[in-house]
């Protein structure tokens, strides 16, 4: 059984694999080989079976970067 989880707590995620995705937040599963191209809100809350915990350093930087640039398109 999965868990709903949120790509901004997995350490498979990243926001740098595009920059013009990232500045409206979005970023990429690098587990998404199959889906070249695609992106996906880190804040969504969305069930998965390979869901990897990163460090809480990395969360936390990834959340203030997107709280700044919500902040900055306000």
């Amino acid at each position: 059984m999965t868990a709903a989880v949120q790509c901004v707590y997995c350490d498979r995620f990243t926001l740098r694999d595009d920059a013009k995705f990232a500045a409206v937040g979005l970023g990429r599963c690098v587990s998404m080989t199959d889906r070249p191209g695609t992106f996906v809100s880190p804040l969504y809350r969305r069930e998965c079976g390979i869901f990897q915990p990163a460090p809480e350093a990395k969360a936390t930087a990834r959340i203030e970067w997107l709280r700044d640039l919500r902040s900055e398109g306000a």
